[in-house]
């Protein structure tokens, strides 16, 4: 049986050393072998190496990263605190602690249990929704190269997809006994919002705004179809590119076998057919946010159709956020042309001062050279 003898030993020669001692490394495993070690005794282990003041006080040396990597796998629901500790910043290179951290990572992947991994991202989408960790952390997490969690990103998406389906499922067949957490891959409280306001998504009544991280961290995986869904639910539309991605999914589906379009010709050719199609996605119907001309006319058509109070509330409601829309577009588009006409004036700039001191130049050689 292990014991603290032989674990607090362990632990140490992984965090003291730039090296990963494989033997270190098969005592913990052995460890997380023996179900009489409960995870009330890991922590206490890793408290005792400084985890808990590293948390409260932010201290990033080498020795703390290790630790509290390992702890993030060790103990599997610690794994929200060691993303949100490490302080993943949107678009900065990676720091230190990160670097120090992937690479305990890539010397501990091949030695570690990957269902002992994997347990650690059934924690991850309730804090996200939480805001307890970012977006980015979690791409970082699952996504960047070296990553122990990398392996697992297939199952986590796997698992929501389970999920989805399984909402799904519930509404179409009403099952009399309802969804009990054990039936969820998740915890049953990050789709317990999305359950409870269902019908009112569908119809487009309520957005589900919690949710909108979600589909910003498909977007990044290129999960098209699970960033529409979520960007539907949270927002009541998608964009015009991410309904384009999704179309050409459906093409593809449609057409599993001889040959296929490029997503360029695709646009070019059968794009008008399916841009107006209905896409359900896990019993979503996805609606594409109409264009300038398609907004007009419908502003137009509604009106002549259904002058009601509701409409004119509704229309009003819509009205802004395009406005809206439009305006940030438009303030985009302002900020490029800035940045464009300052670069082409500094281009030529330089290439005037260039031909004025080339003239001067030539001048010089005639003055300097020597007289026959």
């Amino acid at each position: 049986m292990n014991s603290e003898a032989s674990l607090k030993p362990a632990i140490r020669k992984l965090i003291h050393s730039s090296q990963v001692k494989p033997e270190a490394v098969q005592v913990i495993v052995e460890g997380l072998e023996n179900k009489e070690i409960k995870s009330d005794y890991w922590e206490t282990l890793f408290n005792k190496e400084g985890a808990d003041i590293a948390i409260k006080q932010k201290i990033y040396s080498p020795q703390m990263v290790r630790l509290m990597t390992l702890r993030a796998m060790v103990i599997p629901e610690t794994l929200p605190q060691f993303l949100e500790w490490l302080n993943i910043q949107a678009g900065k290179k990676p720091d230190e602690s990160q670097t120090v951290s992937l690479e305990f990572q890539k010397g501990i992947r091949a030695l570690f249990p990957k269902e002992q991994i994997a347990e650690g991202i059934r924690y991850l989408l309730l804090n996200l929704l939480n805001k307890k960790i970012s977006v980015d952390s979690l791409s970082w997490l699952l996504m960047i190269d070296g990553s122990v969690w990398g392996h697992a990103q297939k199952e986590f998406i796997a698992d929501v997809r389970y999920d989805l389906q399984l909402i799904d499922n519930y509404f179409i067949r009403q099952y009399q006994n309802g969804l009990s957490d054990n039936f969820f891959k998740f915890q049953k409280q990050v789709w317990t919002s999305l359950i409870n306001n269902w019908r009112n998504i569908q119809q487009r009544y309520y957005k589900g705004e919690e949710y909108q991280p979600f589909a910003e961290l498909f977007e990044k995986f290129q999960e098209y179809d699970l960033a529409a869904y979520f960007y539907q639910v949270s927002q009541s539309n998608v964009s015009n590119d991410l309904f384009y991605n999704i179309a050409y999914e459906k093409y593809l589906r449609l057409n599993p076998n001889g040959d296929k379009l490029s997503k360029v010709l695709f646009y070019e050719v059968a794009y008008q057919e399916y841009r107006n199609s209905n896409i359900v996605v896990y019993g979503l119907l996805i609606k594409r946010k109409p264009t300038f001309i398609e907004f007009i006319i419908n502003f137009v058509i509604q009106g002549l159709i259904s002058p009601s109070i509701n409409f004119t509330s509704s229309l009003i409601k819509n009205t802004i956020e395009f406005l809206v829309d439009l305006i940030k577009w438009i303030f985009t588009a302002i900020i490029w042309l800035v940045c464009i006409s300052m670069g082409l004036a500094a281009f030529g700039f330089g290439i005037q001062n260039f031909g004025v001191f080339f003239i001067i130049f030539i001048f010089y050689l005639i003055a300097a050279s020597p007289k026959k």
